[in-house]
């Protein structure tokens, strides 16, 4: 039997913080595992919020990977917000995980996704918090493994100190691969120690252990530059390549996504197209560690697509990949896919676009409901800018883009820019805001008017490893803040909005994208001196990471402002993509002459490395999907259509040409309601228990809506243009309050029998929803609030002082002609006289320590008063000795005319 602790959250830790469900869990498709029947248990983790963790789709997937084996369990943790944070150092509550609540220094892995450099100051957080030490050789046998993966990987020795081991690449076999290892390890008996464990993972390819490697500098000891990584064994390898999926079709992937009951980033299906670019943009990373591009087949996606959508009740799905539009089949896919869940309602959209008008004909296809607006990249203000950095559109491309974006009724336009890139000139940047305003003038010249809103969004560029850039220095704050004002001064329509980059965020990114072991010294400085959740611009404390290189004796203008010579030892090259440093110095000299590389995955190979290097290739379908089209204007021709051919020829195929024309209202549908539909009301009295206490009353009803789009009951939705499940609720119910008592009515396209919609909608409910009653209703009604006039709650806190004193305090109240509460919200403040909205008196009632309160509340169409600011007046005003903070209420009865509202049917 495991001695694992598992940590209980007070009720009053969960009562105090902003979004209490960050640290409850139980969402949908959650895993909960026996934890003492499984041999090897990770602890998944992405140092930020929960909200920023639950986007990932990495992380979910290795999610469903290693719960898929019956001896793996894996579990999830995120960076508690400060506010949690201040309420567990308080009460010395270690980091614990959010399926079983164990504390996280229990389990064999902890795994942190690492997406961005400005993070790593949360990961020494998280560890401080679970009670493990920050520093990889100061953990004892009794200590989980710490291991990293991401897209930071290509240069993990900032961190390497902190870390056990990397895995490099693609994790999805490697994981398995690694568990593996421990659970044969912990067979034998745990031979060597954790050092032993460690040598045996140097044998995995894609893993990379720092602890057998040693830098080695030019000068004595840490002085100089880098020089060297020495393997300390001989099974460590000189240069770890990342681990890569070969068939993306094959691979497995999300099947039961997990459902928050919050809302989050990204919070809809992403279904993954494919992986990898080559498109070849030179500042891009991603585009080269991401390589090749391995595409899934569209019957393989359709299925998936079915699978995600049945077991989430998502209505939302983001066709996913560094660039959807180049999937070939895409234009068929979309096709397809809005067909299948036509009668569904779910929505498509795509991340991002190509600068062309394929693209827009796609998205007018994908958003025939609501047109929310348009993002393009061109990246750079000149032709000459976007050549050096081999974007490969023009401006006629974009303009074009645009231009039929505005004809189809599009009017806001959101287009991304960087500075700062290698070359670039005040020309360069006062080209940004002249292409911003020839978009403006160009729908004005399309429509007529003005009306048009272009947002513009500039980062300052960053230099990263395994780039053609990556030799390149980084500009200083002062000038990034000198051309950011130059932009400025360059905008004056007032149809575009300009947004920017904190510089000085961005700097100290650069210097820990390119830095070595020695900054690790200086990452657990600003740590400790209160550098956490850096990413978030309001958080991040500038002065503490300066302060830290000064601390430290560390120049930061060493690691990003320098200019790098070619043959110069790279302290990230031993973990690498696959890709050749000759390659990368090629597309450098290009770079400096402005010429083009073109696109490999359609064009001749550029000679990267990365296919040979890894033995992986390239998978698209474009030439399957060309010959598809070829046997259709064949069979067409064959049958002398004409039009046919020509629309077979023109359907969104692989050379992204093509135009999509609106289908045309079909009778009964959003664009032509037709006749007069019969619907069905039903009315449930349901719960709202204590594993959903801390969630939302918008995040409860949406509960509902996704369960009733994974029970497949014939929903009603609203006619028009943005149509919505037909689904209302009775009075909003506070956060961190229960009931016994909510109402929901909802409306079917077709009678059914009331156990077979109880039994369909049950199963799909989470713990802390049940469906107690559930009605027909047959004559017309008011709405649910129309007829909601009272709810009734209970209310049990701790109480130390005597029972005569708190009866006489609930007395006083009563007498009181009228008690006031100071109601503050953030955009107003208010007295609210509570006495108007008290049925009857208070009721008390002691027991075992605790005081027991019941309300009975009027609700009228001007407001209501909540049972916690009329016990907070009976504390603060009538001297009742309890803490507001430690109440638990739950409200047992909504009422409308003395009955239950569920007892109005009929």
């Amino acid at each position: 039997m495991s001695k694992a602790r598992t940590v209980q959250v007070p009720h009053e830790v969960l009562q105090a913080v902003l979004k209490p469900s960050r640290y409850t869990g139980g969402e949908w498709n959650a895993v909960h595992k026996d934890w003492d029947s499984v041999d090897c248990r990770w602890a998944l983790a992405l140092p930020d919020v929960y909200e920023v963790g639950m986007s990932n789709l990495g992380l979910a997937i290795l999610y469903e990977i290693l719960n898929s084996e019956e001896k793996i369990v894996a579990e999830r943790v995120y960076a508690p917000w400060t506010d949690m944070e201040e309420e567990m150092r308080a009460r010395k509550m270690p980091l614990f995980s959010l399926e079983s609540k164990h504390e996280i220094s229990a389990f064999d892995f902890l795994g942190f996704s690492l997406q961005y450099e400005m993070i790593y100051s949360n990961v020494l957080n998280m560890l401080d918090l679970a009670g493990i030490p920050l520093w990889a050789k100061d953990r004892g046998e009794d200590m989980p493994f710490i291991l990293g993966g991401g897209p930071c990987v290509y240069n993990v020795e900032p961190l390497a100190d902190f870390f056990d081991f990397f895995i490099i690449g693609e994790g999805e076999d490697a994981v398995k691969e690694v568990s593996a290892a421990l659970i044969e390890w912990k067979g034998e008996g745990r031979p060597g120690g954790r050092r032993g464990f460690l040598e045996r993972l140097l044998e995995i390819p894609g893993i990379y252990v720092p602890s057998f490697y040693q830098p080695e500098y030019t000068g004595a000891g840490e002085e100089g530059d880098f020089k060297a990584l020495q393997p300390l064994s001989p099974k460590a390898q000189p240069i770890i390549y990342k681990r890569v999926i070969k068939d993306m079709n094959t691979a497995k992937s999300v099947e039961r996504p997990l459902v928050p009951f919050m809302d989050i980033v990204h919070n809809r299906i992403m279904l993954e197209l494919f992986r990898g670019c080559s498109r070849g943009c030179r500042f891009c990373q991603a585009g080269i560690c991401y390589r090749p591009a391995r595409e899934r087949r569209e019957e393989n996606l359709r299925k998936m697509a079915r699978n995600l959508v049945d077991s989430s009740g998502y209505d939302e799905m983001s066709l996913t990949s560094l660039s959807s539009a180049d999937y070939s089949c895409l234009g068929r896919l979309v096709d397809d896919l809005l067909a299948d869940f036509k009668e569904e309602k779910v929505s498509f959209s795509l991340p991002s676009l190509r600068i062309d008008s394929f693209s827009i004909d796609l998205a007018h296809k994908m958003q025939q409901v609501r047109k929310s607006g348009l993002t393009f990249a061109p990246e750079a203000g000149t032709q000459r800018m976007r050549d050096v950095i081999n974007k490969g559109v023009t401006e006629e491309n974009l303009l074009t883009a645009c231009g039929a974006a505005f004809r189809q009724g599009w009017k806001q336009v959101k287009l991304y820019f960087m500075m700062g890139l290698p070359t670039e000139t005040d020309e360069d940047i006062i080209g940004i805001a002249e292409l911003a305003k020839k978009v403006v003038d160009l729908y004005t010249e399309i429509k007529g008017r003005r009306g048009v809103k272009v947002t513009i969004s500039v980062s300052c560029f960053v230099p990263k490893p395994f780039t053609p850039f990556q030799w390149f220095g980084q500009l200083p704050i002062e000038e990034f803040e000198r051309r950011q004002r130059l932009l400025k001064e360059h905008i004056r329509d007032r149809a575009i909005t300009f947004n920017y980059h904190d510089a000085r965020l961005s700097v100290i990114e650069g210097v820990l994208a390119r830095g070595d072991r020695r900054l690790a010294k200086v990452i657990y400085q600003a740590w400790a001196d209160g550098a956490k959740f850096d990413g978030w611009s309001d958080l991040y404390k500038d002065e503490i990471w300066h302060e830290a290189f000064k601390k430290c004796g560390i120049d930061l203008s060493y690691y990003n402002a320098r200019h790098r010579e070619f043959g110069e030892a790279l302290p990230w090259a031993h973990t690498s993509p696959g890709v050749n440093e000759e390659f990368l110095r090629r597309e450098w000299e290009k770079a400096m002459q402005g010429a083009l590389t073109e696109d490999c995955r359609r064009g001749r190979c550029s000679a990267c490395g990365i296919c040979t290097n890894l033995k992986v290739n390239v998978v698209d379908f474009a030439k399957e999907e060309e010959m598809i089209k070829a046997e259709e204007a064949f069979a067409a021709s064959v049958r002398g259509e004409g039009e046919a051919v020509q629309e077979a020829l023109g359907s969104g195929a692989a050379d992204g040409e093509g135009t999509f024309k609106p289908q045309k209202a079909v009778k009964g549908s959003p664009q032509h309601p037709g006749t007069q539909r019969k619907l069905y009301k039903y009315r449930a009295e349901i719960t709202k228990g204590d594993e959903l206490r801390y969630v939302s009353h918008l995040d409860y009803a949406n509960i509902f809506l996704r369960a009733f789009d994974r029970s497949k009951l014939p929903m009603a939705y609203s006619e028009g243009f943005n149509p919505h499940m037909k689904v209302a609720f009775a009075s909003a119910l506070s956060l961190g309050v229960t009931s016994r008592a909510e109402y929901m009515d909802f409306e079917l396209t077709r009678e059914m029998a009331q156990p077979e919609v109880w039994d369909k909608l049950k199963a799909q409910l989470p713990p802390g929803v049940e469906v107690r009653e559930l009605k027909l209703l047959k004559e017309k009604a008011p709405a649910l609030m129309a007829q909601t006039d009272e709810a009734r709650y209970s209310l049990v806190v701790p109480y130390e002082g005597t029972e005569e004193e708190a009866m006489a305090a609930v007395a006083a109240y009563n007498k009181a002609p009228e008690a006031v509460y100071n109601r503050v919200t953030p955009k107003k403040k208010r007295e609210i006289e509570t006495k108007q909205y008290m049925m009857k008196p208070v009721e008390a009632a002691m027991a075992d320590g605790e005081l027991q309160l019941d309300f009975d509340i009027s609700v009228t169409p001007e407001g209501s008063v909540k049972p916690l600011e009329v016990f907070t007046v009976i504390v603060e005003s009538f001297g009742l000795k309890a803490q507001p903070h430690q109440a638990r209420i739950e409200r047992t009865a909504l009422m409308g005319k003395g009955r239950r509202l569920i007892d109005l049917v009929n």
